[in-house]
């Protein structure tokens, strides 16, 4: 990731967390079955931040879904009235034993 172009989507402290949601959450997306899992275990009941999913999901789809380099998504979501790294930072963390079937 070159350093202006890291600046300009994630600012000069990057949350690295946020990015490594962002990253794995698109490799992982592209197989039916995870994005199948992620989105029941996401939708669960017993996912603590499974509201705030609800609340955000098409962005967040929106994001695991593209394939586009992480500025050209960062323009489309500053389109929008927010970034790549608000979405980023919305995308829900996989924990728990009710992931694990």
């Amino acid at each position: 990731m070159e350093n202006n172009t890291a600046n300009s989507v994630w600012g000069p402290y990057p949350n690295y967390d946020d990015i490594a949601r962002l990253e794995y959450g698109q490799q992982m997306w592209r197989h039916d079955y995870m994005r199948r899992r992620l989105l029941a275990h996401w939708r669960d009941e017993r996912h603590p931040h499974r509201e705030r999913f609800a609340e955000h999901r098409e962005q967040v789809e929106m994001a695991l879904n593209s394939s586009d380099t992480d500025e050209a998504l960062n323009r489309q979501f500053l389109s929008q009235g927010t970034s790549l790294r608000c979405v980023a930072r919305e995308i829900p963390p996989v924990f728990g034993h009710f992931f694990a079937k």
